[in-house]
C-alpha cells in the first residue's frame, strides 16, 4: 500500500487512485518470502470479511508481459512460472466510490501456503519493517483504525 515503496521499484510509474474495497476476501500472512525470510500477505476467500487497499494506475506493460515472460509487477510480487511461485496475478473487481472497477492483484498459491507451513514459527512471523510498509500506506490513505487493528491481528507477533 506504500506508494513510495512501489514507485521506488517502478521508477515512479504507479499513480495512486485511492482506497478501494474487495468484498468476501480477507488478509492473511500465510506465505513465506525466501528472499526476505519472513511471512508476507495473501488475499484469501473469507465470506464475512473485506480487504481495503490502494488502487493504483500502472502502465499495462509493467503489469502484463508478453507470453512466457514475467512483468515487472510479477518480479516485484514474486510471481513465477510453475510450482515455485508464491503468488499468481488475478483479475478482480473492487469497489471504489460506489462503482465497480476492474483491477489486478496477486494472491497466494496453494503450494506457496504449504511451503509457509513447513517453516518454523519464527520464520513465519511478519517483520516489523515489512509491516511498516502496510502501516505507511494505511495512514497515508486514512484507512479506518478498525481496519489497521484487523491487519495487526492478522499479522500476529512481529519479529
Amino acid at each position: 500500500m506504500d506508494p513510495g515503496r512501489l514507485n521506488s521499484r517502478l521508477a515512479g510509474a504507479a499513480r495512486a487512485i485511492g482506497v478501494s474495497r474487495l468484498d468476501h476476501r480477507g488478509i492473511r500472512f500465510d506465505l513465506y518470502s525466501t528472499k526476505n525470510e519472513y511471512g508476507v500477505t495473501d488475499i484469501v476467500s473469507a465470506e464475512r470479511e473485506h480487504v481495503l487497499g490502494v488502487l493504483y494506475e500502472v502502465p499495462y506493460r509493467l503489469v502484463v508481459a508478453p507470453r512466457g515472460q514475467r512483468s515487472r509487477m510479477d518480479e516485484i510480487e514474486g510471481a513465477r512460472f510453475g510450482p515455485r511461485s508464491n503468488y499468481k496475478r488475478q483479475k478482480i473487481l473492487v469497489r471504489r466510490n460506489g462503482k465497480n472497477v476492474d483491477a489486478r492483484t496477486y494472491v497466494g498459491t496453494a503450494l506457496g501456503r504449504k511451503r509457509f507451513l513447513r517453516e518454523s514459527f519464527d520464520e513465519r512471523r511478519v517483520s516489523k519493517a515489512y509491516f511498516k510498509y502496510l502501516l505507511t500506506g494505511a495512514r497515508r490513505f486514512k484507512l479506518p483504525k478498525s481496519y489497521v487493528a484487523y491487519l495487526r491481528r492478522q499479522a500476529g507477533a512481529l519479529k
